[in-house]
């Protein structure tokens, strides 16, 4: 009899212990995912929604002109796009070139969005001038087909626009050296913002 009592003695030490920790761990487990803890994570997430936020409530202006129902500056907000800008504008008319026109791009403060008229083979006018070249976008090789403009220049104002944005006008050209009045007179006619 004592045998049994000592065997049951031991085997009640190594379980009890076991059976307490089981029990702790079941209930600490069951409180934790009943009370939502706030971790620094949940702070970063959202201050980056709040910037977010603050982006898209900055407000731009941005002018439209050309071949929609009513031209004139409208004030859109950041994120927009030129086709919520036409929608605003009242939509196109029937005789804009829509294919001209990159309805996906997003709006920048102070931007001109000109809708130009079909060619003059459907509508039967001149068409619009299409054969300037965009100084915001185009690359090192497009900027040397202008006339007046090397490798040297070309490069020039490739990076004067990455280090100040985008030209507001043609006429900011003339900030790069080599550059003055003389021969942005030459340039101005060839040459374009949008």
């Amino acid at each position: 009899m004592l045998l049994w009592f000592k065997t049951r003695q031991k085997i009640l030490l190594i379980f009890t212990p076991l059976l307490i920790l089981l029990c702790f761990f079941l209930f600490n487990q069951s409180t934790q995912s009943s009370i939502p803890v706030e971790s620094p994570l949940n702070d970063e997430v959202t201050f980056t929604n709040e910037s977010a936020e603050a982006e898209l409530n900055h407000v731009l202006f941005v002018d439209i002109k050309g071949e929609v129902k009513r031209e004139g500056v409208y004030e859109m907000s950041a994120g927009d796009r030129v086709i919520d800008l036409i929608r605003k504008a009242g939509g196109e008319l029937p005789e804009a070139d829509m294919a001209a026109v990159n309805m996906a791009q997003k709006l920048q403060d102070e931007m001109v969005i000109i809708v130009p008229a079909l060619s003059s083979e459907m509508k039967g006018t001149t068409p619009a001038q299409s054969d300037t070249i965009n100084i915001n976008t185009a690359d090192q090789s497009e900027l040397e087909t202008i006339p007046g403009i090397g490798p040297a220049k070309a490069s020039a104002i490739i990076q004067y626009r990455e280090e100040n944005g985008q030209f507001k006008s043609v006429e900011e050209l003339m900030n790069i050296s080599g550059i003055g009045e003389k021969t942005f007179e030459k340039l101005k006619e060839l040459i374009s913002t949008y």
